[in-house]
C-alpha cells in the first residue's frame, strides 16, 4: 500500500518527500502567520483601550468640585487603581481651602509605548476652572504622564505624574477693557 502512495523508485521516492517537506514548511508558516495577525489584533485592542482610559482619566481628573468630592472619586474609580484613587483623595482638603471647581474638557493623548500588561501615556489636559483666587471661566492646562496596567478588569491608571504645573490662562467670563 504504502509503495503505491510514494512510489517504488527512487525519484518518486524522493519526490514524495520532497513534497511533504513543502507542506510541512507551508504549514508551520500558516501557523507563524495565524500567530502574527492574532498578535497585531491584540495589541490594537489594548491600544484603544488605552487610549480611552487615558482620556476619560485626564478629563475626570480635572473634573472637580470642593463640595462635592464623592463625584469625582465615583468617576475615576473605574478607570485607576485603589492607590491611585488614594492620591486623588489626598488633595480633596486643598480643594476645598481654595474652593476650587474644575470643568475637564477632552484631553491629547499620545501614546509612548503598550505591551500586553502595561502602557505609558502622555496626557496633556484643559479645563475650565474657578477658585477665590481664580476668576470663573479660567482657561487651565497640564502635561501628565500616566502608566498604566492590564488587569484581570482591563486598563486602569496604576500612577502618573504632572510634568508641568498646572498653568491657568486667560479668563473667559472677565472683558478686556480697551486702551486709553
Amino acid at each position: 500500500m504504502l509503495n503505491r502512495l510514494i512510489g517504488t523508485e527512487p525519484v518518486e521516492v524522493v519526490k514524495s518527500a520532497l513534497l511533504v517537506f513543502v507542506t510541512l514548511i507551508a504549514v508551520i508558516a500558516l501557523q507563524q502567520l495565524a500567530a502574527t495577525r492574532s498578535t497585531q489584533t491584540a495589541s490594537q485592542a489594548d491600544r484603544s483601550a488605552v487610549l480611552q482610559v487615558s482620556a476619560d482619566f485626564g478629563q475626570q481628573l480635572t473634573t472637580y468640585d470642593y463640595a462635592h468630592p464623592d463625584v469625582q472619586v465615583n468617576r475615576l474609580t473605574p478607570l485607576v487603581t485603589p492607590a491611585v484613587l488614594d492620591r486623588v483623595r489626598r488633595a480633596f482638603p486643598d480643594l476645598a481651602l481654595y474652593r476650587a471647581v474644575s470643568v475637564g474638557q477632552p484631553p491629547d493623548i499620545y501614546v509612548q509605548n503598550v505591551d500586553a500588561d502595561q502602557a505609558q501615556v502622555l496626557v496633556r489636559t484643559h479645563s475650565v476652572v474657578e477658585s477665590q483666587y481664580t476668576p470663573p471661566g479660567t482657561a487651565s492646562t497640564g502635561l501628565l504622564l500616566c502608566d498604566l496596567r492590564h488587569e484581570s478588569v482591563g486598563w486602569r491608571v496604576s500612577n502618573y505624574k504632572w510634568l508641568t504645573p498646572v498653568t491657568e490662562g486667560v479668563s473667559y467670563a472677565t472683558r478686556m477693557q480697551p486702551a486709553v
